[in-house]
């Protein structure tokens, strides 16, 4: 199962996301900041494919899914603003709960902002996992903060850290409550080694500390999903077809295409089945 993300930066560019569900097959697209009309993208998508892609039912715009499952394999859990979660059930393999989120930019709130979101992600996340009856969980998309800020890494919030050996024992208690964990493999993509880019998103301020590279676009998965995922199926996107989706100076393009770069990463849900 391919899962492919992308923050569109509100640019027609559907030409570019076409490309890369052509080349790469993906069963499962997620688009933030998608402002093209969806309906007629779906025909120019659908039209050299005999998979097709289907829009399912959503409640809120963004972020958006587009699958090439059979009908009825998404079903809607939860929304919230800039939170989509849903139940996602393959034809082999065992069901997943999908969190799609795009939280809110660093220009519209401080850091304790941030962390404040988060937490209260984390507890939609737990009250949906509870509904559902596992923690198959996988969170993805745009959140705004970088793998090591506190609404990341914190045990009230999303609690997601870098080891998996850590992550395997799914859960820690913290004040006397049980934290569950989730890993995070975009500690892996950040800095040049092995490969650049450096992150998803580039920023030069003026401020005395800026990271220019920061990994705002980010999927983490619970201890329950390690299994069925191998870290060398993660990665950030830099080109579609032919088209480079970073500018003369390696940073993403949002002139002719985003400033986000796209990731993409494999479930192997079949694995032992």
């Amino acid at each position: 199962m391919r899962f492919l993300y992308w923050n569109l930066h509100r640019k027609p560019i559907q030409k570019l996301v076409a490309q890369l569900a052509h080349e790469h097959k993906p069963d499962v697209v997620i688009l933030s900041e998608c402002e093209f009309h969806l309906a007629e993208f779906l025909l120019e998508l659908n039209t050299p494919l005999k998979q097709k892609y289907g829009l399912p039912f959503s409640p809120i715009p963004d972020p958006v899914f587009l699958v090439r499952l059979p009908r009825n394999s998404l079903k809607l859990v939860n929304d919230r603003s800039g939170v989509c979660i849903r139940r996602l059930i393959p034809p082999i393999g065992p069901d997943v709960l999908i969190v799609a989120v795009h939280l809110p930019s660093k220009l519209h709130q401080d850091d304790n902002d941030q962390v404040l979101s988060a937490t209260r992600l984390a507890r939609y996340i737990e009250q949906a996992e509870e509904k559902i009856g596992h923690r198959r969980t996988l969170i993805v998309g745009d959140l705004n903060m970088n793998p090591f800020e506190d609404g990341v890494v914190g045990a009230e919030g999303l609690h997601a850290i870098m080891d998996r050996d850590i992550v395997a024992k799914k859960s820690r208690i913290v004040q006397g409550e049980e934290r569950f964990f989730f890993y995070n493999p975009m500690w892996n993509h950040f800095g040049n080694f092995p490969r650049p880019p450096a992150g998803t998103y580039f920023y030069s301020g003026s401020k005395q500390i800026s990271y220019f590279w920061n990994m705002f676009d980010q999927m983490m998965i619970r201890a329950d999903l390690l299994e069925y995922f191998n870290d060398e199926s993660l990665k950030i996107l830099t080109s579609a077809g032919s088209t480079s989706l970073l500018n003369s100076s390696k940073r993403p393009d949002k002139e002719r295409a985003s400033d986000h770069l796209p990731i993409m990463f494999d479930l192997d849900l079949i694995k032992g089945v």
